[in-house]
């Protein structure tokens, strides 16, 4: 069930991507909003059979890098080896990241089978996070799953979406563990990472079920 959600779920922000100066605006000042007309803009985009393989790979890249805080995310991600490496291996492991992510997720793209997103309401987490509520809702007649979007304001005054949580699993908190994962299985250095993940662009291999996101 997760993994079919989180198919849907990078359905819906890659729409980001495609979405109109009307979404664009909504993220300076209405994070519901920003929600719902991603979903309103996403049901348009997945139908789109004239998208090709390469096309939808551009847009969900045009995605991380317009509405997602890749130097944040990277950070992250990487945990306790943060500290501990270069800059230039900082850097190289944002790039190799985000590559891993886009052939994740372009390559999930075409699961989608008609499941929604209905907007609930929304909670102050903070100065700057609003929690927006939402409900994924299934064409098999099962009950919905709680999706909570975590946007966030920066000092531009700019909301970006920094975290999905589904029925209370964070996927930061998924991808986080992975990564750590793999870099415990190579060395536990981030060169060693960064080499590791390569080889796994290089081959094709993707990333779990899960949203590149963060607090």
């Amino acid at each position: 069930m997760r993994a079919r959600l989180t198919v849907f779920l990078c359905a819906v922000v890659l729409a980001l991507g495609l979405a109109g100066p009307q979404a664009r605006a909504l993220q300076s000042s209405d994070p519901s909003g920003l929600v719902s007309s991603l979903v309103s803009d996403a049901l348009s985009t997945i139908t789109n059979e004239q998208l090709s393989d390469a096309q939808r790979e551009t847009n969900f890249r045009n995605l991380l890098e317009a509405g997602f805080d890749i130097p944040r995310i990277s950070r992250f991600v990487l945990g306790r080896f943060w500290n501990a490496a270069s800059d230039q291996d900082r850097q190289k492991f944002n790039a190799l990241f985000e590559d891993w992510i886009v052939r994740t997720y372009a390559s999930r793209f075409k699961s989608y089978n008609g499941q929604t997103i209905r907007v609930t309401g929304s909670r102050p987490e903070s100065d700057t996070t609003t929690v927006v509520l939402s409900e994924f809702v299934n064409t098999n007649g099962a009950p919905p799953a709680r999706v909570e979007w975590h946007v966030r304001k920066g000092t531009d005054g700019v909301y970006k979406i920094v975290d999905v949580s589904v029925e209370g699993v964070s996927m930061a908190l998924t991808q986080r563990d992975e990564i750590a994962a793999v870099a415990d299985r190579n060395g536990g250095t981030v060169q060693a990472l960064n080499a590791a993940l390569q080889n796994k662009i290089q081959s094709g291999e993707v990333a779990p079920a899960t949203l590149p996101t963060t607090h």
